[in-house]
């Protein structure tokens, strides 16, 4: 839940094409977008207290008036600056149609709870606030009362009840035809895989959710989990509209299904109940997808008639008319957008450390300014060797920590941050950040120094002897190489793995590296079978879901790829994968005892251990901390912070719907 890409594709490399984008103000790659734009946005009055649009289908009788389409208490945004005027088009950009969470974070960010404007849900309960329902804690983090605006209504003019609660928790999250596979712990007790919990309807507004045990991190779940989708997907959806694709509903779901060459009803279910794809879903985002993603080159949103949200005149936001995502097929073409002034806000793809100069010199040009969002990665690079492989000989090897301390000090990260991120970062370990609250200065430079003499000492305390040319034997005595396997949507990886392998070698370890797509990477790992791997190294979240935090403690099976087997013992209870070590137990335990825990002191203290476990266990060798990343919004955009806390849902906590031109 905490990974982030940090380049989809390849990255723009020389010069050829950065004289390109600096020669004319023309686009090379012009693909036409919508007229609309931030130079089109038109002088209004500040005191309309709707859209023009708005105001004469009014005036025409084909909608009601903004009073009758308002709940009782609408949610009242305070702007960043200044009352913002309405009309223009926010251009942005997706780098191919998988680059989907562009579409949730910005459009469609609109939890049951949010994260307040400046936070990232880390420093407790006092970060997440009401959003689309009013909330209340009680019986110490057991029980959660939600309850909905009066009034409130879908895009199509629909109310809002509890109802529509119910059905998301009742007839999706759990409903066992749309699950097969479990259910999201969201949904059930601590330490259960099959007990639900208790889930009532209080009024035609509220529903309760009661837990045995302290749900510590439900609400946290609810703002930033992308499971969810930003919370409001999956926790509360339009019943009056998806009922007809439901075969609980309609008898006939399945006849439907095949009428639209799908295999049954639960294939149709899912695809009405995806936003981007589906234009006809109601929402209760400020902007209402139009022209649906797959269709054409662009996702297309216009604003919601029906938003519940206004400013503190009382005019009924978003300012902005238009959303507009291109679909790219390169972060290039994105790169040359944006410099070319096309693109209106953005912080995805082309925003990585070695384009942050190019980006830079051609803000004047592109009419644009940078913003800052400190990162939620703490490393660059990581490599994980497989301590629950197969083989037995490479299971011992890769288990003894001389091992993996001698390689550590075998590379020279200085030449790699140089080389590869453009001198930004300094040398690091899979270890929290300096913003973090789990900052420990010595994990984080732990065998960082680059001696050969010192990574000399360890390999010879990790059994490994030297043939005549200087060559460590591994198991059967023959020279040792390490392949290490990088996913693809990492092509800096490659590129810092060829410095690592130079440094190796001057050792006497070999290096083969195994550059694979994401899917291969992704089977690979469930299935415990590469010897080493690589991966950027999210920060330690104190509140996180199950399997959270897996660079520092096994707890998840698809993202722990030092100890696949051991977060597969953890995550199914103990029923599949194999027993860990004894302090490894202890480190989950821990971590257990962290997200359980609603007392955030208490937590933090818990927190603490799994990190002390992980800095003794030095499961992961890192090179460099992750530079501060970074965005741009067009010199006509108001109210657009000028840094970004570093949340998993950025920019939405910023209120997109309070941007303006």
């Amino acid at each position: 839940m905490t990974e982030h890409v940090f380049t989809r594709r390849s990255l723009l490399r020389g010069g050829g094409l950065l004289m390109l984008a600096t020669a004319s103000g023309c686009s090379f790659f012009d693909t036409s977008p919508d007229s609309g734009s931030a130079g089109a946005a038109r002088a209004a009055d500040l005191s309309a207290k709707e859209a023009p649009a708005l105001a004469e289908l009014v005036k025409a009788g084909k909608l009601p008036p903004l009073e009758q389409r308002l709940p009782r208490n609408p949610l009242v945004v305070k702007p960043l600056r200044e009352p913002g005027a309405y009309g223009g088009t926010w251009n942005s950009a997706m780098v191919g149609e998988d680059d989907i969470d562009w579409l949730y974070y910005t459009l469609a960010y609109e939890p049951v709870v949010r994260l307040k404007p400046g936070t990232n849900g880390q420093k407790g309960p006092d970060d997440i606030v009401a959003n689309v329902a009013e909330f209340e804690v009680k019986d110490g983090g057991r029980e959660y009362v939600f309850r909905l605006r009066e009034g409130l209504k879908w895009s199509d003019g629909e109310p809002c009840t509890a109802d529509d609660l119910l059905f998301a928790f009742e007839d999706v999250a759990v409903y066992k035809d749309l699950h097969t596979t479990g259910v999201y712990d969201l949904y059930l007790e601590n330490g259960t895989t099959d007990e639900l919990v208790k889930v009532e309807k209080l009024d035609e507004r509220t529903v309760r959710y009661a837990y045995k045990e302290p749900k510590a991190g439900l609400l946290f779940q609810l703002a930033v989990s992308t499971l969810e989708r930003g919370g409001a997907s999956g926790f509360l959806l339009p019943k009056h509209y998806l009922k007809q694709f439901h075969k609980k509903y309609n008898p006939d779901a399945d006849k439907l299904a095949k009428e639209q060459q799908l295999e049954d009803w639960t294939q149709l279910f899912m695809n009405k109940n995806d936003v981007p794809h589906n234009a006809d879903m109601p929402t209760l985002h400020p902007w209402k997808i139009s022209n649906a993603l797959g269709r054409g080159t662009a996702v297309v949103a216009e604003r919601n008639p029906y938003y519940w949200k206004v400013d503190e005149q009382g005019r009924q936001l978003p300012y902005i008319d238009r959303f507009r995502a291109e679909v790219l097929g390169d972060v290039e073409v994105e790169l040359l957008k944006i410099m070319n002034g096309e693109i209106t806000m953005q912080t995805r793809n082309f925003n990585t450390p070695e384009n942050k100069p190019l980006i830079a010199q051609n803000a004047a040009k592109g009419k644009y300014r940078i913003f800052d969002v400190p990162s939620r990665l703490s490393n660059t690079m990581i490599i994980q060797f497989n301590q629950t492989i197969g083989d037995d000989d490479l299971r011992e090897l890769f288990r003894n920590k001389d091992f993996r301390v001698g390689l550590s000090y075998a590379i020279n990260r200085k030449e790699i941050i140089d080389g590869v991120y453009a001198g930004q970062g300094e040398p690091w370990q899979a270890a929290p950040s300096k913003t973090n609250a789990l900052y420990d200065a010595d994990f984080a430079k732990q065998h960082t120094e680059y001696d050969v003499a010192k990574a000399g000492e360890h390999l010879d305390k990790a059994g490994l002897k030297k043939d005549a040319s200087g060559r460590r034997l591994g198991p059967g005595g023959k020279p040792l190489t390490v392949t290490i396997m990088s996913n693809t949507d990492f092509p800096h990886h490659v590129q810092a793995l060829e410095f690592v392998k130079k440094h190796w070698e001057a050792v006497g370890v070999g290096l083969r590296v195994d550059p694979v797509a994401d899917t291969l990477f992704t089977e690979r790992s469930m299935g415990n079978e590469p010897q080493a791997s690589t991966y950027t190294c999210s920060d330690f979240d104190l509140i996180t879901g199950t399997g959270g935090d897996h660079y520092y403690v096994p707890s998840n099976s698809g993202s722990a790829r030092y100890a696949i087997r051991w977060a597969l013992w953890y995550g199914s209870k103990g029923k599949s994968g194999e027993e860990p070590p004894q302090v490894v137990r202890e480190q989950l335990d821990a971590f257990t005892a962290m997200r359980n825990e609603p007392d955030f002191t208490k937590a933090l203290a818990h927190a603490k251990e799994v990190v002390r476990i992980a800095k003794e266990q030095f499961y992961s060798i890192g090179i460099s901390s992750y530079p501060a990343e970074y965005g741009i919004v067009a010199e006509t955009v108001k109210n657009v912070p000028d840094t970004m806390a570093s949340a998993q849902v950025t920019p939405g906590p910023t209120m997109p719907e309070q941007y303006s031109f």
